[in-house]
This record gives structure tokens, C-alpha cells and sequence, in this order.
């Protein structure tokens, strides 16, 4: 089974052969998945098990390590000529299959090999008395083209072995579905017809598996240059161990500037500074070649005064944190929507005071989080009423600092939609967003210690010093996924209180720091 090309494999080999040698003769030296994409694999898992209730009378085909006997199952059960090879579990099931000797079932993950080929389809379905369908599951809203080589792969495996395939299709999750009571499989999942992509691109399936074949039975990795197949389609694994070599300030680094990047990387030139034909680079990428090349910082003070002249006093720096499930857990929710469940506040009533720290953090009840994260966000901002009149002590004035507006902004309307008694609050909240990225995304300031990004995970530690790196939860993702281990994904174990109650600290750290490193870089700004 080493040199054969299972559909994981071939899709591994379409993006890079170097990647798809490691995968089979030094998969150790590949980084681990980490929690992100642990999370990631989890969701899909679970989606799974939700399509395959549309297919009730399906039969699940284990994996084995025998593979020939799983083969075998496959086949049996791909070609019925009685009933007494399949094993019911429910008595409607037997009734049916004693009178029809001839029926045939949806299979589940149903194994078959073709020549150095091998596949599981997620769902093979029964079409007409002698056909198939396939069905393969994307546990996304949208599709990729690498979807269509996926199922191809299939359709000319299971073809190859025997089966008439009819239709192919991809079935994902339907992005304008709202979670209103039970999850309906009819209405949250979509399919398309995608039989003709599959047949057309089936021509060029055994090319490909050759040219794969080739390539694993070297004794030493194909060189394959850096190039747009590193995140194209997806983020490549490999990626941290082939771009370890790139040095400070190389063209990887230009901002939004993946094509060029690829293209001064094939013509030899690797660091920035090293560029002869600048009129290639856009405005902001002339910042950074100066930055490069002088070994400067570039300070815009004139514009960080303008936008400085925004801000009024107090000043409210605001971060959210959210998590987002492919299947919705509350009503209202689309798949992989945003649910907030913990914000950081700190609040700065003059330019000569100390900041006052405010935080919600959700319990870990697996209740929905939002009625009681508006409400505490509301005593946080302030509150005053369309007639005048103050709610909480705080008044309902001064700037709220963020960072990457979008983000927040999009959160409150989100909320809106689900509680419109509060339109009037969210509304004036909106208008009081200041957005702290604009100096670092409009290059006012730039650092080329940022190595070429405007996040706040780059731009605190370069204008302050001040990381993530010693932080038990470095980025949103990982609060996310941390939250929901202890609420929603605690499994047949319960976690150990010592260990919610950490998880819990380590999220207010981290939340709290995102808002006080904005308070850092402000200050930063001050003194430009």
C-alpha cells in the first residue's frame, strides 16, 4: 500500500510532488497538524455523521487493516446477488431485504483499488438497478477547483474496478441556512452536479499517477522550487521546513504580494532590498523596499496626526473573541458563523490615566453566550438611551479603539439581527469604532521587523517589543477552539476543574493583552 496513490495522496501530489515524497518515505519529518487543524478535522467528522443521516439505510464500511478483506466487503457488498451477506441491525431492514433479494444499499467509505490507484468515496449511492452515484462530503460552505480533482480520482478508481458510475456529486454546507430548532440534513446540506468536470478530468489521472510514482521512488525528494503551490490550494504542511531558508526581508514579505513574490523568487532575487526593477512594486511595497534597502523605519507622522485628531476621549479599547461550528449550535446561526463569548476592555478616561481593565467571559454551561455578552459589553461601553438618559455609570461617549474594524463591526450586526431591540445601542456603538489598524495597514508606520504584515500579532512586537510567543494561547483561533474544548467538546470525560480553571486564565490573557498592547501602540503613535 506505500506505492499506491490513495485520493488524499494524489491530491497531496497535484500540489507538490516534493510534499507528496515526504508523505510516504519521511512523514515524521512533516510538522504535526496542529490544534487549528486538529479542530478542523473534527468538524468535518461531524458533518459527516449528520450527511449520512440522509442515507438511513446506508451501511458504514469500517476501515481495516486488513485491506484486502476491506476490498473484499466493498465488492460483496457493490455486487448482491442474496441478502445473507449483509449484517441488519434493524428488524424494518430484514423485513425489506427478505422479500427482495436484489436491493441494494447507500455504502459508507466503501474501499477499491485500480492499478497503483486506491479510493474511498464518502457516499456511494445505489442509481438505478446496475449504476452508482458518488458523493463526496466538503465540510465547507464553498467549493475549491481541487474538489473536482478529488472526485475524478474516485470516478476513474471505482470505474476501473468494475462499478458503472452514473453521476458524480459534491455536497457541502448550504452558507444561507439559519439554524432554526433541529438541523434539517435536506436544507443544510447543497449538492452539485459535477459528473461532467470528473469525466473530463479523469483523462489526465493515470499521466499524473505515474508522474507521482516516479516521484516517491526516488531515493531523494524531488527539488521543488518555492512558488504559489505552497498555499494553493491549501496551506501546505511542508511549508515551515522548505521556506526555513528564506532570510530577513526576502520578497515573501511584500505585502499582498504573492504573484510578484513568486516571480522575483524564479528570477533568483530573495530579499527585498535585492529588487532592480522597483517599478514593479506597488506604493506600499516601495515603502518596504525603502525600509530594506536603507535599513530605516518609515514614520507618516503628518497622517498619524490626522488620525490621532480622530480620537476623543475616553478611549475604550475593545477585543473580541469568538468560535464558529460548521453545524450551528443555537438558533439564528449560519454554519461557521462567529459566536462572541468573551470581550477585553480597558478604558482610558484622559491622556494621563491609568487604563481600568473590563472583561466578560462566558461560562462553560454550553448555554449561548450572546444575551449575556451584550449585556455586560453594554455596561462596559456605556449605555445612554435615544432620550439622554444614562443607563450604567459609564457614559455612552468617547472613541473604542479596535483593531481590524471589520471584524468587531461585523459581530454587533450579527448581534442586531438576532436582538433588534437593541438597533439604537449597536447603531451609535458602530459609529464610535475607531479602527487602530488603519496606521499599520495604510503603511503610516512601518517596521520591517512586521515582516511585511499588518496584524497585530507582528505590529506589537515590533513597535514594543511586547509578543504572544511565551503566551499559552497565541492567536483567536486557538481561544476558540480552547473555549469550546471546555463547553462543547468535552467528550465522554469531563476535564479536571484545575484544568478548565487554567484554560480559562490562559483566555483572559490573551484576550486582555490584544487590548493592552493597543494601548502600547497607541501610546507609540503619541510620541511619532
Amino acid at each position: 500500500m506505500d506505492k499506491i496513490i490513495s485520493k488524499s495522496k494524489y491530491i497531496a501530489g497535484l500540489q507538490c510532488l516534493k510534499y507528496l515524497w515526504y508523505l510516504i518515505n519521511e512523514p515524521e519529518a512533516i510538522p504535526p497538524f496542529d490544534e487549528v487543524t486538529q479542530f478542523r478535522f473534527h468538524q468535518g467528522h461531524e458533518v459527516g455523521n449528520l450527511a449520512k443521516s440522509l442515507f438511513p439505510e446506508g451501511i458504514e464500511i469500517e476501515h481495516s487493516i486488513d485491506i484486502n478483506a476491506e476490498l473484499a466487503r466493498a465488492k460483496e457488498l457493490t455486487n448482491l446477488t442474496t441478502a445473507t451477506n449483509i449484517s441488519i441491525s434493524d428488524n424494518k431492514s430484514k423485513s425489506i431485504l427478505s422479500t427482495n433479494t436484489n436491493i441494494r444499499r447507500p455504502l459508507f467509505e466503501p474501499a477499491f483499488t485500480y492499478k497503483n490507484a486506491f479510493a474511498r468515496a464518502d457516499i456511494l449511492e445505489p442509481n438505478g438497478t446496475d449504476a452508482w452515484n458518488i458523493i463526496e462530503l466538503k465540510s465547507a460552505s464553498t467549493i475549491k477547483d481541487i474538489n473536482k480533482d478529488d472526485i475524478a480520482f474516485q470516478k476513474y478508481c471505482y470505474e476501473g474496478a468494475g462499478l458503472k458510475i452514473n453521476k458524480c456529486y459534491l455536497m457541502y454546507l448550504n452558507n444561507n441556512f439559519i439554524k432554526d430548532g433541529p438541523i434539517d440534513p435536506q436544507k443544510f446540506f447543497v449538492m452539485d452536479d459535477i459528473t461532467a468536470e470528473a469525466e473530463m478530468l479523469k483523462e489526465n489521472i493515470e499521466e499524473n499517477i505515474n508522474l507521482m510514482l516516479e516521484a516517491i521512488n526516488r531515493k531523494t525528494c524531488p527539488e521543488i522550487k518555492i512558488s504559489k503551490n505552497c498555499y494553493n490550494p491549501y496551506e501546505c504542511p511542508l511549508k515551515q521546513v522548505c521556506w526555513s531558508h528564506l532570510p530577513k526581508n526576502n520578497v515573501f514579505e511584500l505585502y499582498r504580494g504573492k504573484d510578484i513574490a513568486c516571480y522575483f523568487y524564479q528570477k533568483g532575487i530573495v530579499e527585498i532590498s535585492h529588487i532592480k526593477v522597483i517599478s514593479m512594486l506597488n506604493t506600499i511595497q516601495h515603502i518596504q523596499y525603502k525600509a530594506a534597502k536603507e535599513k530605516c523605519v518609515h514614520t507618516d507622522r503628518e497622517s498619524i496626526k490626522i488620525f490621532l485628531k480622530k480620537l476623543k476621549y475616553p478611549l475604550y479599547f475593545l477585543d473580541f473573541e469568538t468560535f464558529a461550528t460548521a453545524i450551528p449550535l443555537f438558533d439564528g446561526l449560519k454554519p461557521y458563523q462567529n459566536v462572541p463569548f468573551q470581550f477585553s476592555c480597558h478604558i482610558v478616561e484622559s491622556p494621563d490615566a491609568e487604563p481600568e481593565s473590563l472583561y466578560f467571559l462566558a461560562e462553560d454551561d454550553k448555554t449561548d453566550p450572546r444575551v449575556h455578552f451584550l449585556e455586560n459589553l453594554k455596561k462596559a461601553l456605556g449605555y445612554d438611551d435615544k432620550y439622554g438618559n444614562n443607563k450604567y455609570s459609564s457614559s455612552a461617549s468617547g472613541s473604542i479603539l479596535v483593531y481590524y474594524e471589520h471584524f468587531e463591526k461585523n459581530i454587533l450586526k450579527e448581534l442586531l439581527r438576532i436582538f433588534p431591540e437593541h438597533t439604537w445601542w449597536v447603531e451609535n456603538v458602530i459609529e464610535r469604532i475607531v479602527d487602530l489598524y488603519e496606521p499599520f495597514g495604510k503603511f503610516y508606520y512601518y517596521n520591517s521587523e512586521q515582516k511585511g504584515s499588518a496584524s497585530l500579532k507582528n505590529v506589537l512586537p515590533a513597535l514594543t517589543g511586547i509578543g504572544y510567543d511565551e503566551m499559552e494561547i497565541k492567536n483567536g483561533q486557538e481561544a476558540g477552539i480552547r473555549y469550546m474544548n471546555i463547553t462543547f467538546l468535552k467528550g465522554e470525560k469531563e476535564p479536571e476543574k484545575a484544568q478548565v480553571q487554567k484554560i480559562r486564565k490562559d483566555l483572559l490573557d490573551y484576550c486582555g493583552l490584544d487590548t493592552e498592547g493597543m494601548i502600547h501602540i497607541l501610546r507609540k503613535l503619541y510620541k511619532f
